[in-house]
């Protein structure tokens, strides 16, 4: 009798530890996604918005709110078991009316408009598998806060840097995406020959 009671008590705690991984996100990533959305907002400022009137309100619902479950904003996804965040959609944030192919035809416009990311920024997702920054005028790393910054992203999987201003140098930080299996960097300042898929993705 005291060993069946026992073992329903340890069966209940497991129940309630794996109940507590749906709560979502952990306390650090919370914080790592509200200091990308004040990057996103820092660099807005900067930013002459010229295929469309920007609407001020960048991720509305990531919010500084202890109540407000970070794993249900918009553009996260996070794993319903763990709680860590695994995918990032981030997108045209601004939300240009343009299509891609538009970088072709007036590609001046968007090096007006290029501004540069703190990568570091993404360090505090160990679980990181997608992230999605296409379309979003980014012309770089920060100097200093990016290349090593990606050797943390020891998990990510997809990356998607589609419509921005990268030049070739960001192949060379690239390379330190270990676990990179699919890469996409159309429409980008990209001249002269790249490395092989083989360069800087592990099959």
């Amino acid at each position: 009798m005291g060993r069946s009671m026992v073992k329903w008590l340890l069966w209940g705690l497991i129940v309630l530890v794996h109940l507590h991984g749906h709560r979502g996100c952990f306390e650090e990533e919370r914080m790592g996604l509200l200091e990308i959305k004040k990057e996103f907002v820092r660099s807005s400022t900067n930013l002459t918005f010229i295929f469309s009137p920007f609407r001020g309100h960048i991720l509305p619902s990531w919010v500084d709110d202890h109540k407000s479950e970070c794993c249900e904003w918009e553009r996260v996804t996070c794993n319903s078991t763990t709680g860590h965040v695994t995918h990032l959609s981030l997108h045209n944030i601004w939300e240009f009316d343009i299509e891609p192919e538009f970088y072709f035809i007036c590609p001046f416009e968007f090096k007006d408009v290029a501004w540069f990311l703190n990568v570091s920024l993404f360090e505090s997702f160990k679980e990181l598998r997608s992230l999605d920054l296409s379309l979003n005028a980014i012309g770089g790393w920060i100097e200093h806060k990016g290349s090593e910054s990606l050797l943390r992203l020891n998990k990510l999987e997809s990356l998607d840097l589609d419509a921005n201003n990268f030049n070739r140098s960001v192949t060379q930080s690239l390379k330190l995406l270990t676990s990179l299996k699919s890469l996409n960097l159309s429409y980008n300042a990209l001249e002269g020959s790249l490395p092989t898929k083989a360069s800087y993705c592990k099959r």
